[in-house]
């Protein structure tokens, strides 16, 4: 999992077989705003969600 630049910025892992990209918004930017705690918990379970997926898969 990466932050939303680390793809164009770390693009090589030596050693991977497979590399699923994924990349989400931070929710830093909503940091001191009455939106802070939703933006963070969002994320949070975006994550969660997308990585049981990505484990479910494996073999």
């Amino acid at each position: 999992m990466t932050c939303s630049d680390a793809e164009e910025n770390c693009p090589f892992i030596p050693g991977v077989d497979l590399r699923i990209g994924t990349t989400y918004d931070d929710p830093k930017a909503f940091d001191n705003t009455p939106l802070q705690d939703s933006k963070y918990d969002e994320r949070c379970k975006q994550i969660a969600l997308e990585t049981l997926y990505v484990f479910s898969k494996v073999k």
